[in-house]
């Protein structure tokens, strides 16, 4: 058989959390995406590149694709070098799972170039080293998705469930152009919640995953309720009152904070009322002079994948 030199690899965009499953809950997005390029060299290693308006630390261990590269690599026993050009297109700080792309884009070059074969379970420790250099923590809710594709609930223990995709729901994701920091977002978050809302808040994704086993994607939309965290972190989003009221009257079914924001998502029946939805996103945005990128989109099937 003919050894691969080189190839390049597609990542999908992620939303986190979903409102109803802080921590647990993500999906990959059909756009936007992101690609990355591999190539065989001789020198062993992982040697990092940066693409067209990347500016990323080509420190392996500070780079995010380059940790979980060279992780996966030395697993499989250094058999050659890879050089691995990163291009961003999924910006950092976006809250749709920036690192969690690169992260697991890496791990799909690396094992496609050396021709492991392995499992995208198997793959899944050696992203989320890469995902510790971004966020410090190896939570999973943005690289199990954006690895294995369509929606995925982790477990406490760990475990990535892939939960049935609901192919009828249309997404719009709104992102202004600020920063706010993860640190910032946790910083918000209380320790301690009451009882109720904690209760309240597990009936909400238990009937989330109900309604999407059961193939009711219309009633899985208003599961999408966030007692716990989005209303502690709503001051942080810009002009989030207006762009709440705007979207649901312009036909979003669902909304609320994708990660640890900036950015949003709103759910919506059909692509004509995500595009009102967007539509109305943009003139909250204008009208107060922010810049900002409006994404509309479905869930991918499909995580990240070698496309040549």
């Amino acid at each position: 058989m003919r050894t691969m030199e080189s190839c390049r690899v597609w990542a999908p965009a992620t939303v986190a959390n979903l409102n109803a499953g802080f921590d647990s809950l993500g999906c990959a997005l059909a756009a936007p995406g992101e690609f990355m390029e591999f190539k065989r060299v001789a020198e062993p290693g992982i040697h990092l590149v940066n693409g067209p308006g990347t500016h990323l630390p080509l420190d392996v261990d500070a780079n995010v694709a380059g940790k979980a590269a060279a992780s996966l690599l030395r697993a499989l026993g250094d058999p050659f070098g890879v050089e691995i050009t990163v291009t961003k297109s999924i910006l950092p700080g976006s809250g749709i799972g920036s690192s969690a792309a690169s992260a697991v884009a890496a791990v799909v070059g690396v094992d496609a170039l050396t021709e492991a074969g392995m499992r995208r379970d198997e793959l899944l420790p050696f992203a989320l080293d890469g995902e510790e250099v971004a966020s410090g923590a190896r939570h999973a809710d943005n690289v199990a998705p954006a690895l294995l594709g369509g929606m995925t609930l982790i477990d406490p223990s760990g475990k990535v469930c892939a939960l049935p995709v609901p192919s009828s729901w249309h997404m719009v994701i709104l992102h202004p152009q600020v920063v706010i920091k993860t640190a910032e977002s946790r910083a918000v978050l209380p320790a301690q919640v009451p009882l109720s809302d904690a209760v309240h808040q597990a009936a909400w994704l238990g009937r989330l995953v109900h309604d999407l086993h059961a193939g009711n994607e219309l009633e899985a939309m208003y599961a999408l309720e966030d007692l716990l965290v989005g209303p502690h972190r709503a001051a942080l989003m810009p002009h989030w009152a207006e762009c709440q009221t705007a979207a649901r009257a312009a036909g979003a079914r669902a909304g609320g904070i994708s990660g640890s924001g900036p950015s949003s998502f709103w759910v919506c029946r059909n692509a004509e009322e995500a595009s009102d939805v967007a539509a109305s996103l943009a003139h909250v945005m204008n009208a107060h002079a922010l810049d900002h990128h409006l994404h509309l989109t479905q869930l991918s099937t499909q995580g990240a994948h070698v496309v040549s």
